[in-house]
């Protein structure tokens, strides 16, 4: 009957029993393959990282210094999600940003693993700092100020028949609150301004109005800051004359009160300097091709020197700073580049 038929054993060796055969290896090897495919995602794996956090610092705060922090540190975890942040870092070449806008303004410390702990991608990862793997690592913050400040055209090469019309005329920058401070210290070169990178004016056409595009430089008197918004200027100017430079070695003399001519000062004190070197400095001079060239066999009609006072008669611990002043013949029109600011030091010394 064909209950009963169903109900017998396969035969040995028959093809029935050779397929049932072959289905249950086909499990077995299966379920086997699964069992070690997540064993070896769940093996536990340590391994070496060297990476680069980008300290991330919001809208308020800024960070002084570098804000790249290369690091090594050890990592374990499974072995999957070792490789998965492995190859999320070589997509980036290793840098990993960290956000460290919740730590107060000042010096700050922190261990590799806190700074890691504020990324998604490594704590996704699954995977941990190896304990005694990673250092303790220094960053400072400070407060964001946003100030505007007018521009400046830097060029060379020419003089203009007006002053240069820069647009816009001023910007934005943003700086930690100690870096104004110490843009607008008293002292200081100058008002804050932003200038441009010098442009060459001598390939211009004299007497004719012209246009250039002007890069902006990042700093204010040498302090860097962050410009707001575009890095570029327009600036429009109509050159008088052609400019060229020269360098001219200086010789700096002393002008003092008439009274000290009449009075005791030189009795009593004596004129010390730094260094004899400082005393003659070599200086770029610009102005006309011809005026230049005159210059060199005119040395000795120009005037450069510094002025005393009663005031410099007061003690000093170190030496005073006076800036030299420059005379050149009025007939040759040349004048020291804008970049030149020769200084001497001296001190007077009671006998």
């Amino acid at each position: 009957m064909p209950g009963d038929y169903n109900n017998q054993a396969i035969k040995r060796f028959s093809r029935h029993w050779w397929v049932a055969r072959g289905q249950s290896l086909f499990w077995v090897v299966l379920v086997t393959v699964l069992v070690w495919v997540y064993a070896d995602m769940e093996f536990t794996q340590t391994q070496e990282f060297n990476v680069v956090l980008d300290l991330k610092t919001g809208p308020n705060l800024i960070c002084m210094g570098n804000k790249e922090m290369a690091v090594i540190f050890k990592a374990q975890g499974n072995r999957n999600g070792v490789d998965k942040f492995e190859q999320f870092l070589k997509g980036r070449n290793h840098h990993l940003t960290v956000d460290v806008s919740e730590y107060s303004p000042g010096r700050n410390s922190a261990t590799i693993e806190e700074l890691l702990g504020k990324n998604e991608v490594f704590n996704a990862a699954g995977i941990s700092i190896v304990p005694g793997s990673s250092a303790e690592l220094h960053f400072e913050l400070d407060r964001v100020v946003t100030k505007t400040v007018p521009v400046q055209f830097e060029f060379t090469g020419a003089k203009l028949t007006t002053p240069a019309n820069v647009q816009p005329k001023a910007v934005d920058i943003r700086c930690g609150s100690s870096q104004w401070k110490e843009i607008d210290a008293p002292g200081a070169s100058g008002p804050p301004a932003v200038k441009t990178q010098a442009v060459n004016l001598r390939e211009f056409q004299a007497g004719k109005p012209q246009t250039v595009k002007a890069q902006l430089v990042a700093e204010i008197n040498k302090v860097p800051v962050e410009i707001v918004g575009p890095s570029t200027v327009s600036v429009d100017f109509q050159i008088e004359q052609i400019t060229s430079s020269a360098q001219v070695k200086l010789n700096v003399r002393v002008l003092t009160p008439r009274s000290w001519m009449e009075d005791s000062t030189w009795k009593e004190y004596e004129l010390q300097i730094s260094e004899k070197v400082e005393w003659q400095p070599t200086v770029k001079v610009v102005g006309p091709q011809e005026a230049l060239e005159q210059l060199t066999s005119r040395a000795k009609d120009i005037k450069a020197f510094i002025e005393l006072n009663d005031d410099d008669k007061a003690p000093v611990d170190s030496w005073n700073t006076r800036s030299v002043i420059v005379h050149f013949p009025r007939d040759l029109k040349v004048e020291l580049d804008p970049t030149e600011n020769p200084t001497v030091k001296f001190k007077m010394v009671k006998k």
